[in-house]
């Protein structure tokens, strides 16, 4: 093969995946150009094409590919620091460390030097500390280390914007996430007025907002409005497995106001990707969710169910016919597993209080039945 032909193969490549949405089509189609410039020996070209994966992995559902590029990105500006500009993944280190902990089998001290790492980078290019104290505040979160994530809290809101800010919409939805997880839900909603107005948005935001709200506005009373945001919200997350997580709030809301049809459609149309994505964190949330579902049917006497799931499912039934209870079983258990190796990692009952979380959403189910028109 000639270097005009491979080049244009790559390039054909990369046509390709621009003109296709978030999802595994796209992240194959990078990856396969940038084995073939690297096979090739075009290190230029195999880091630009890895930096369009970075990409497309993060917004397409697969972060465990996006670390694998990023990976491979920054050990080339390491070794060539005259061929790569260390400014070219700077916003990009911020996805990558802001998910390295939702891998429960990258340790504690991994992450903290990731953190430490970008830090330093960032302040090599002086940047402000904005960026890094909502990272290391949102670590501190996930892993329910409280104490030190409300330290870091209280230094990111106050500090000054720069240049490696995340965008004010992101910024605005984690603002929201703080006062959900105390228990602000009046707070969280009217903090929520600039995006569900529209004045503020991004590539994920409403979309996580519209999620993240429906569970503050059942506990508010509030159920129209939340019928709206998971009518608006639904529609704009249920192509792109990057949003395993919101779909399960969405299952959740469901579940909670008695939608149970509507909730086995959801679970059946996106357990595949709970089955094989990278995120822990997400599956979790996705399983939990769709484990509440299923235990609210097993308690209505429903002894069967008949769905569509993928054949790669540890149950799998051909003729799609399967036990409400056996069901159940299952995502209890794979939640159980995933929250065990999560506090194993964090030292912390985080994921322990998640699951006992739910497991009381039983007592708060109010029904509130969707219009036939929006199922």
């Amino acid at each position: 093969m000639t270097a005009q032909d491979w080049r244009t193969q790559v390039e054909q490549l990369q046509a390709r995946a621009a003109r296709q949405r978030p999802g595994e089509a796209k992240v194959m189609a990078l990856e396969e150009a940038a084995r073939m410039a690297e096979v090739h020996g075009d290190l230029v070209l195999a880091f630009q094409v890895r930096d369009e994966l970075i990409d497309a992995a993060t917004f397409g559902g697969y972060p465990d590919k996006a670390l694998v590029a990023f990976a491979w990105c920054r050990a080339q500006q390491k070794k060539n620091p005259d061929r790569f500009d260390a400014h070219l993944l700077l916003w990009k280190q911020k996805w990558v460390v802001g998910r390295l902990d939702e891998f429960p089998h990258i340790s504690r001290k991994k992450i903290q030097e990731a953190l430490n790492d970008i830090e330093e980078t960032f302040a090599r290019v002086d940047a402000g500390k904005r960026a890094v104290l909502k990272l290391r505040y949102q670590t501190a979160r996930d892993m329910g280390d409280e104490a030190e994530a409300e330290t870091y809290w209280a230094q990111w809101v106050v500090a000054p914007r720069d240049h490696l800010t995340d965008c004010p919409a992101c910024d605005l939805d984690d603002e929201i996430d703080y006062h959900i997880d105390r228990g602000e839900y009046r707070r969280a909603h009217q903090k929520a007025a600039p995006i569900l107005l529209g004045h503020k948005g991004c590539a994920e935001i409403p979309h996580l907002t519209y999620g993240s709200l429906l569970y503050p506005l059942f506990k508010l009373g509030e159920m129209e409005e939340a019928l709206r945001y998971h009518q608006l919200g639904y529609p704009l997350v249920h192509r792109n497995r990057d949003f395993l997580a919101t779909v399960g709030e969405h299952l959740e809301f469901l579940v909670l106001t008695h939608n149970l049809a509507p909730g086995l459609t959801l679970f059946e149309r996106h357990l595949g990707w709970a089955l094989d994505h990278s995120s822990h964190r997400d599956r979790f949330t996705f399983l939990t969710a769709a484990g509440f579902l299923l235990s609210r049917l097993r308690d209505e006497n429903r002894e069967t169910v008949s769905l569509r799931l993928p054949k790669t499912f540890a149950l799998y039934q051909a003729q799609g016919l399967y036990e409400t209870r056996a069901l159940h079983g299952w995502l209890e258990a794979q939640s159980q597993d995933i929250a065990a190796r999560f506090d194993a990692r964090n030292g912390t009952p985080r994921f322990q209080k998640l699951l006992e979380r739910t497991g009381q959403l039983v007592k708060e189910v109010s029904p509130f039945p969707l219009p036939t028109h929006g199922r």
